[in-house]
């Protein structure tokens, strides 16, 4: 008998699975590079993109990719650069140019950000020292 319901389970689930629209909608080529998952708690379509620039003294750099985020949402910052005693502050602008940002000192950066309002933000690097600084890491949104 529990082999029967448990069959019968099972091939609901996969009937379940095929039935399901994917939804899949149109990227451009910029976002193509992005690695598009669906979260496993929640049916929500999450991404993630590497990242690797170099940021002259003094100066700062800018993403070329928006993204689009409701409030509330959190995008999580990883990266590693060199030399690792430079300063560096890095996070997400939005779309008034308000800078969200973690700084960092040692190498490393592993931060994640909420947003406090909906909108198209980018990916934002300021570098405090007076070296050139090669960034390297992966924003998940």
């Amino acid at each position: 008998m529990y082999k029967s319901f448990y069959r019968a389970v099972f091939i609901l689930g996969i009937i379940a699975c095929l039935c399901t629209s994917a939804g899949a909608a149109e990227r451009d080529a910029a976002e193509a590079t992005y690695d598009c998952a669906v979260a496993e708690t929640a049916a929500i379509m999450r991404a993630s993109g590497s990242f690797d620039v170099s940021v002259k003294p003094y100066a700062g750099a800018k993403g070329d990719k928006d993204f689009p985020l409701e409030a509330g949402e959190t995008v999580r910052i990883y990266a590693t650069y060199s030399p690792g005693d430079a300063s560096l502050d890095i996070g997400l602008i939005d779309p008034d140019g308000v800078f969200y940002y973690a700084s960092a000192e040692d190498g490393t950066v592993d931060t994640t950000i909420e947003v406090p309002e909906s909108g198209n933000y980018r990916l934002g690097i300021k570098n405090n020292s007076g070296n050139t600084v090669k960034v390297s890491g992966f924003v998940r949104y």
